[in-house]
């Protein structure tokens, strides 16, 4: 009797992440939509589930994670590593749920707008050093403490020097504690001593609506707020403690 060969692929691996921390969301009531349908994805822990011989169609996938808000992607193949496709998701914590205590919203609703998102002007992950001309690798270390820096595999704002803008980086891998190497060169002007800061994801309805929460940190409220209308790119600086509205 021939023994038979059951073969498993990895289609996709979702991470999650509260966006106002960057910390993995390790909840384990966690529903997952695929165009509508209920899926159970495998949970790996730290806030990782994986798709197994599921197919690579694109589709449209909806998540729901007690004490945040739902939230919905769609899924494209072609944006994703094909030999390991990963989404990285970064919810929203629910308002409801923290009753206003801890977290600050910007809302408001600009026609056109496509994307939101945002950095903290006052709490960089690290500053940069030197780059290597050659293999373009970066040095880095931390504002204060000079300690160990991880970097993971997610996007990372760059700011530029007057601090007006920022690039998006992404990290290829940590060649050393101080030293990292990124998955594609640098676009715009670099120098010692920038920030390299975390992301905080805001959403967008169709009929641009917008919301982006963040955590009161007293007067560490002022974040860089990056934003997209139609295919425009426009940065604006925002106090979390004013009633401000995009421009």
């Amino acid at each position: 009797m021939a023994a038979s060969v059951i073969r498993a692929r990895l289609d996709l691996l979702v991470r999650l992440y509260d966006t106002t921390t960057g910390a993995t969301v390790d909840e384990r009531n966690v529903l997952f939509m695929r165009d509508g349908v209920p899926v159970r994805p495998e949970s790996r822990g730290a806030g990782a589930f994986v798709f197994i011989n599921m197919g690579r169609e694109d589709f449209l996938m909806r998540i729901d994670v007690l004490g945040f808000d739902r939230y919905e992607t769609s899924v494209r193949y072609e944006e994703l590593d094909e030999r390991l496709p990963v989404c990285h998701v970064f919810l929203m914590p629910s308002e409801n749920t923290l009753r206003g205590r801890d977290t600050l919203s910007f809302s408001g609703t600009l026609p056109f707008l496509k994307k939101i998102e945002a950095v903290n002007l006052n709490k960089p992950v690290c500053l940069t050093g030197d780059m290597n001309v050659r293999t373009g690798d970066i040095s880095v270390f931390h504002p204060s403490s000079g300690g160990t820096i991880e970097l993971d595999d997610i996007p990372y704002g760059l700011l530029s020097a007057d601090k007006a803008s920022y690039e998006k980086i992404e990290v290829e891998k940590m060649i050393t504690p101080q030293s990292i190497k990124l998955k594609h060169p640098l676009e715009g002007a670099f120098a010692p001593n920038l920030q390299i800061t975390r992301i905080v994801y805001g959403s967008v309805r169709n009929d641009g609506e917008y919301l982006l929460r963040v955590r009161d940190e007293g007067e560490n409220t002022s974040y860089l707020v990056r934003y997209e209308v139609e295919e425009e790119v426009r940065f604006q600086v925002v106090n979390f403690h004013d009633q401000e509205v995009l421009q």
